[in-house]
């Protein structure tokens, strides 16, 4: 059976949606300042879309599969912009909706046993798992050596003369997905995290979120 996915974009607060610009899907954007003046953009080879440049009315069907992180038909990047004037190290989270057997779960990406699959900026984020099972992948960059890091000891920071890094070229929901997915709402949520080396505390800096109803 052929699997759709209908999705809304929503901005909530600091939600922001990362699809298609123009009329393909409804944006809704909340206007915020930003902490640490860090912000999140949807960056493709032609154009750049800033939260407060997208808008619409309408919205579409995704098919399990296609990219949700694209800016008018192309494959975009999901990039975080650095205005921030002191040291910072950045993390994400994602967090989506997982069918089985009928019943719904909110899970947090791992990179294994999922049902989406994730693509980031390669080669240059790790994943760590804390002491209470959640998932984080920080920005490495130069520094980066394994898919997995035992030891936040060693995620670096970034100074003020980086103006940005990229994050994520793609996420999707897997063809394979089972019929547990009929006719059901699913949501996802990415995260972005910043803090000061020398700070205890994360800070979010933006995150979006994509509800829809899978036919």
């Amino acid at each position: 059976m052929t699997k759709r996915i209908i999705a809304l974009v929503a901005s909530l607060a600091v939600v922001i949606g990362l699809m298609n610009c123009g009329t393909s899907y409804a944006w809704f954007v909340t206007t915020l300042e930003k902490k640490q003046s860090i912000s999140v953009s949807v960056v493709s080879t032609s154009q750049t879309a800033k939260l407060t440049d997208i808008d619409g009315d309408t919205k579409t069907i995704i098919m399990p599969g296609d990219n949700l992180v694209s800016l008018d038909g192309q494959g975009a990047m999901l990039r975080v912009n650095n205005g921030s004037t002191t040291n910072v190290q950045i993390r994400l989270s994602i967090e989506y909706t997982k069918y089985s057997s009928g019943k719904a779960e909110q899970k947090i990406y791992s990179g294994s046993n999922d049902d989406i699959n994730v693509t980031f900026a390669a080669g240059k984020w790790s994943k760590n798992v804390n002491a209470s099972g959640v998932c984080y992948f920080y920005y490495m960059g130069d520094n980066y050596e394994t898919a997995e890091i035992s030891s936040l000891d060693k995620v670096p920071s970034i100074g003020p003369d980086v103006s940005y890094i990229d994050a994520v070229s793609s996420i999707v929901y897997k063809e394979s997905i089972t019929r547990a997915y009929s006719g059901q709402p699913v949501n996802i949520k990415v995260k972005f995290e910043a803090k000061q080396a020398d700070n205890i505390s994360w800070d979010t800096i933006d995150s979006y979120q994509l509800s829809g109803t899978n036919a």
